[in-house]
């Protein structure tokens, strides 16, 4: 099915599969090349938030440390700013979506309204100020990005294969 602008509803989402793929990839080298410092010790398994944490953290150092304008992801930003959020039970606010995006406002107010078109946020406005928007995962993003973590968690608990 074609929205208004004509763009199939998947591309998106097919692009957004394509790029946790890469960090999936990414992260399971690490989990690959990761040893504990002292011989014996086990490192604490962390979580699904702390997962998406780590990827925020890491997706900001890319930019920060390699090129900004090369690693820029607005959408992933967003989705994960989201998904710890709604982790912690804690609300986000369209605005600091779009600061968490780290791109202009005018671009990042156009990925949330693209998320929001392919149904993979909602938008929820206050009763007392309809003017004032909340962001939250849609359930099946939330499922979807449970899974992938829960896979990259499963495969970093693996010992790696040589």
């Amino acid at each position: 099915m074609e929205d208004k602008l004509g763009v199939h509803r998947t591309t998106l989402f097919d692009e957004v599969e394509a790029r946790l793929t890469d960090i999936k990839r990414l992260f399971t080298q690490l989990a690959q090349q990761a040893a504990p410092e002292r011989p014996g010790a086990v490192l604490p398994k962390p979580d699904r938030i702390e997962m998406a944490r780590m990827m925020l953290y890491s997706r900001a150092l890319l930019e920060q440390e390699v090129a900004a304008d090369l690693f820029a992801d607005p959408a992933l930003n967003i989705l994960m700013t989201l998904y710890v959020a709604g982790g912690e039970g804690q609300p986000v606010s369209t605005s600091a979506a779009c600061s968490a995006a780290a791109v202009p406002t005018t671009t990042a107010l156009r990925w949330i309204n693209a998320l929001a078109a392919r149904r993979m946020i909602d938008k929820r406005s206050l009763p007392s100020d309809r003017r004032f928007t909340y962001l939250e995962l849609t359930p099946q993003t939330q499922a979807a990005l449970d899974r992938y973590f829960d896979l990259i968690l499963d495969r970093a608990s693996k010992s790696p294969q040589t």
